[in-house]
């Protein structure tokens, strides 16, 4: 989930922003929060009571990236980490664009390719019609669920290889070890 706090709308979104938030946004996993007011602070208080909102609401394994050049927000990203959660603030360099103060918070936002593992294992647990038996079947399942993000789906196979999600040692038939599947899914 991604939440955006600002007091100006006059903020500058990089437009190298706009391709990995394509899928967050058509997941419905973007919230733009206005600020009542446009104190000097208003952004920063929004953070701060969001960053609590979200750590009641969220599991305690989610993670949580601040993003503002504001480094008085490393006090939000401190009490995170007192609370037994995982925080860090990430800014950008000052010839770099400004962006937005938000707060980035999932269990998968990390890494891209996490958050579409997480994504596809949960789909693959909620299939009711079976999952995809072979190779070919599944990277058209892939290509699919994430066809407006325009993913690579031999990585994401690779991903579920790779993370002993599946077995494809047997070209013509996809095997599922089910432990795993949910393992992930519940923990990334």
């Amino acid at each position: 989930m991604v939440v955006v706090c600002y007091a100006q709308s006059g903020a500058k979104i990089p437009i190298d922003w706009l391709m990995p938030l394509t899928g967050i946004v058509n997941n419905k996993r973007l919230k733009w929060v206005k600020m009542p007011t446009t104190g000097k602070n208003a952004a920063d208080f929004g953070i701060t009571f969001w960053a609590g909102v979200l750590m009641a609401k969220l599991p305690p394994n989610t993670h949580f990236d601040i993003v503002s050049n504001d480094t008085d927000l490393d006090h939000v990203v401190g009490l995170l980490i007192d609370q037994k959660r995982t925080a860090e603030r990430v800014g950008t360099k000052k010839e770099n664009l400004p962006i937005p103060t938000a707060i980035v918070t999932t269990k998968t936002d990390l890494k891209l390719q996490e958050y579409y593992l997480h994504e596809y294992c949960l789909s693959l647990i909620n299939m009711k019609t079976g999952k995809p038996a072979k190779k070919e079947t599944l990277l058209n399942s892939i290509k699919a669920k994430f066809k407006s993000d325009n993913i690579d789906a031999e990585q994401l196979v690779k991903s579920l290889i790779k993370n002993g999600i599946i077995d494809s040692s047997n070209e013509n038939k996809i095997m599922y070890n089910e432990q795993k599947l949910i393992q992930l899914a519940n923990t990334l």
